[in-house]
């Protein structure tokens, strides 16, 4: 739905709150810009709490430029957690470590391989492994780029929160989230918040929370499609190597 659409829906069908007169001041009790507000409000609590948005190398928030010499680089804001990163051009994803483990310097012999667990590359060269516990929304390669990986770009798949809030400026624009969710969360989400302001009588506050308590509902059957179309088989685990015999 277009934000004209969610505007109309909540406000004129869901409200009854835009009532057309012959003359005078409009007949509404809450304007365009206070349900735009919660409409966004209502986007971000969904994409935190259930992830409904995940996209690889978004070209926003999903791409990661290295620089020579630069071990840490920060995230954008949107981002709520990086999934995998992969170096442009590469088959595979890089393998993901934590700080604590890359800090545990132990300089690797020509013939031992790199263990993400236990090894930490010194010599700057390309990325072998990641971090995004540097800090809040930052992320750390691993060993530090040097010269040749200078422009080398990190295709990011990343879980985040919408980069374009709506705004009333641009009426023809869509929420990020997917539609479904459009008048499950964010038209009964504004209408709850509505009818909860402190000027909304007895009756109108208990239909607010009512429609509220129906969003929580639904972000939580949001996050478990999610969840359920991610879900993967198990793979048996034999006992030990004779067991394959």
């Amino acid at each position: 739905m277009k934000l004209f659409e969610l505007l109309e829906y909540t406000a004129k069908e869901f409200l009854d709150d835009r009532t057309e007169l012959v003359e005078g001041d409009p007949d509404e009790l809450w304007s365009d810009k206070t349900l735009i507000r919660y409409f966004n409000e209502a986007e971000r609590r969904l994409c935190r709490r259930a992830w409904v948005l995940i996209d690889i190398g978004n070209p926003t928030a999903g791409v990661v430029t290295l620089a020579t010499g630069k071990p840490v680089y920060a995230l954008h804001p949107s981002i709520l957690r990086v999934i995998s990163a992969t170096p442009e051009g590469a088959a595979i994803p890089l393998p993901r470590s934590t700080d604590d483990r890359v800090h545990a310097y132990q300089a690797p012999g020509a013939d031992e391989p790199f263990d993400v667990n236990t090894v930490h590359a010194i010599t700057p060269g390309a990325p072998r492994t990641y971090t995004t516990d540097a800090g809040m929304r930052l992320l750390r390669v691993v060993p530090t780029p040097a010269a040749e990986q200078s422009g080398l770009k990190l295709i990011l798949k990343v879980a985040r929160m919408p980069i374009c809030s709506l705004s009333e400026d641009k009426p023809d624009a869509s929420p990020e989230v997917p539609d479904e969710w459009h008048l499950d969360v964010l038209c009964k989400y504004a209408a709850g918040m509505c009818l909860t302001h402190p000027n909304a009588d007895a009756s109108a506050k208990t239909e607010g929370r009512r429609l509220l308590s129906e969003v929580e509902a639904s972000i939580k059957e949001a996050r478990q499609e999610r969840q359920r179309a991610e879900a993967a088989e198990s793979k048996f685990l034999y006992a030990s190597t004779t067991a394959c015999l």
